[in-house]
């Protein structure tokens, strides 16, 4: 999903959405009367239809310089290379999904794809003849004649980068290596790329969790669940230096780390929701100058989701089960007076389930 001055997109079932910040009620972004968009929808019957196949979700989906931008992709039957090639379109759209332009085609796919002042960054992976991978974070300016600039390459199958953050003027990515993750940041201004908040002399990979203002926050991980080290949070600076560790409650369970300008969120991730122990409920809790003020229970619902920040009025949650895939929403306004929860938003049918 992604934000815009007015509202909000998300993808579902190969649509487009879009809420008004007070509506609270998801339309298709297509508001002509003999539309079909849920009837055998393509791109000239339907201006919500992002075609996508085998199930594959969207890496874009962003709303920049009062443009929308979606990534697709689609069987290419007259490629040269192969019979069964899969390409991938990043497509640009007014605000109300007319005037639907190809931007950018891929024939590799892009894994982390971002817009930030001006250019496009993506990730993606190869490889070559002697099945060696290399990956690679590119840059190609918005304007025109897109020159691909290479600012991050690395071969090797411990290589790969499962996260681009940019934030100001860096790019931040979470990579993973064959020691773990780390948080690599490229400065925008002089080109150069380091790796932060590096802890070499206790071990533990980091990563990064959240940013918000002029900090950073992350966590450690040291190989085994067990460790209690795994579940303490920090905070920097952007570049990853005066490190301070958050005062905050012991979660329990390796956990997810949230921040906005009010508040400040931790959730067990969910694949470790089973390893709280014996009485303690599942639930997110809401911190406010490093005080717990409201906690929301999480036990009903689907077991397979995550958080989206969102803004200063609305969190979103999106999930997964066998049959369903949608979203959820929180409203912020309601924390304090202790009555926010995830209420239902937007569903529709998981992709797995309609091919079986």
């Amino acid at each position: 999903m992604t934000g815009s001055e007015n509202g909000y997109y998300f993808m579902n079932e190969d649509l487009i959405y879009y809420m008004d910040k007070e509506s609270k009620k998801p339309v298709l972004l297509d508001n002509r009367p003999d539309h079909r968009c849920k009837n055998k929808p393509d791109s000239s019957n339907c201006y919500a239809f992002i075609q996508t196949e085998d199930g594959d979700i969207p890496a874009l989906i962003q709303y920049y310089d009062s443009k929308l931008y979606v990534l697709g992709s689609y069987w290419d039957t007259k490629s040269k290379r192969s019979k069964f090639d899969i390409v991938w379109k990043l497509s640009r759209m007014d605000p109300d999904g007319k005037n639907r332009k190809t931007f950018k085609i891929f024939n590799t796919k892009p894994n982390y794809v971002a817009i930030h002042r001006g250019y496009l960054y993506y990730s993606m992976m190869s490889a070559g003849k002697d099945n060696v991978q290399t990956t690679k974070v590119v840059r190609s300016k918005m304007e025109g004649k897109h020159r691909e600039e290479v600012i991050y390459e690395k071969t090797g199958l411990d290589a790969n980068i499962t996260d681009i953050v940019p934030y100001g003027q860096q790019l931040y990515l979470n990579s993973w290596t064959d020691k773990g993750y780390e948080i690599l940041r490229y400065d925008l201004e002089t080109r150069e790329l380091t790796a932060i908040a590096d802890r070499k002399d206790e071990g533990g990979s980091n990563f990064l969790q959240a940013i918000n203002g002029g900090g950073l926050y992350f966590s450690y991980y040291y190989g085994i669940v067990e460790d209690e080290r795994n579940r303490e949070f920090y905070s920097s600076n952007l570049k990853g230096e005066q490190i301070k560790q958050l005062k905050l409650d012991d979660p329990l369970t390796l956990s997810v780390f949230y921040k906005d300008n009010l508040y400040s969120y931790m959730r067990p991730l969910f694949a470790y929701a089973k390893d709280l122990p014996e009485g303690v409920p599942y639930e997110m809790a809401i911190y406010k100058d490093n005080e717990i003020i409201h906690r929301v229970n999480l036990t009903d619902l689907p077991k397979m989701n995550y958080n989206i920040l969102g803004d200063e009025k609305y969190m979103f949650l999106r999930y997964e089960d066998y049959e369903n895939i949608g979203y959820m929403i929180l409203d912020k306004s309601m924390i304090e007076p202790g009555r926010a929860e995830f209420e239902p938003l937007l569903e529709g049918k998981n992709f797995m389930t309609q091919v079986k």
